[in-house]
């Protein structure tokens, strides 16, 4: 069996990334990077387990990430109202400007990816990716094939 479903998903992803960088080559940001900007710009005062989550890295990574945001200033973090051990992420103004443009980056991919497609075939599209996610974080959080 050759995979060529997963196979593709995982060259649509790539396409994903080569796609950010094209749009965004004068902004300080790998995809990985952007991607958590946009995050902490729609969900200010996230917590760092939030965003592993979101982003499905290791805590480490993510970790990592977050440090190099706060110095590239993108980001900055502050006790968690919820919880004064805990600290919470929230972006900059330079975040917040840089926002739009990531948005529109990703729906401009997103819309161009999809625009071939019918409505059902979009909506089947959605049911098989989701199902897709759930099966892959279950195989992560168990550990085992």
């Amino acid at each position: 069996m050759q995979h060529t479903e997963l196979g593709n998903l995982l060259r649509i992803s790539r396409c994903f990334d080569i796609f950010r960088r094209q749009q965004m080559k004068d902004v300080d940001l790998h995809p990985g990077l952007s991607l958590l900007v946009s995050h902490v710009c729609r969900n200010p005062g996230c917590s760092q387990e939030f965003l592993v989550e979101k982003v499905c890295l290791d805590k480490t990574t993510v970790a990592h990430h977050l440090a190099r945001l706060e110095e590239k200033g993108y980001i900055e973090k502050r006790p968690s109202p919820n919880d004064g051990r805990a600290r919470a992420v929230y972006p900059t103004e330079k975040a917040l400007q840089i926002y739009p443009r990531l948005h529109e980056t990703y729906t401009a991919f997103y819309d161009n990816l999809l625009n071939s497609l019918s409505v059902t075939d979009r909506a089947e599209v959605a049911r098989l990716s989701e199902i897709l996610y759930q099966n892959a974080l279950r195989l992560v959080k168990e550990g085992k094939a």
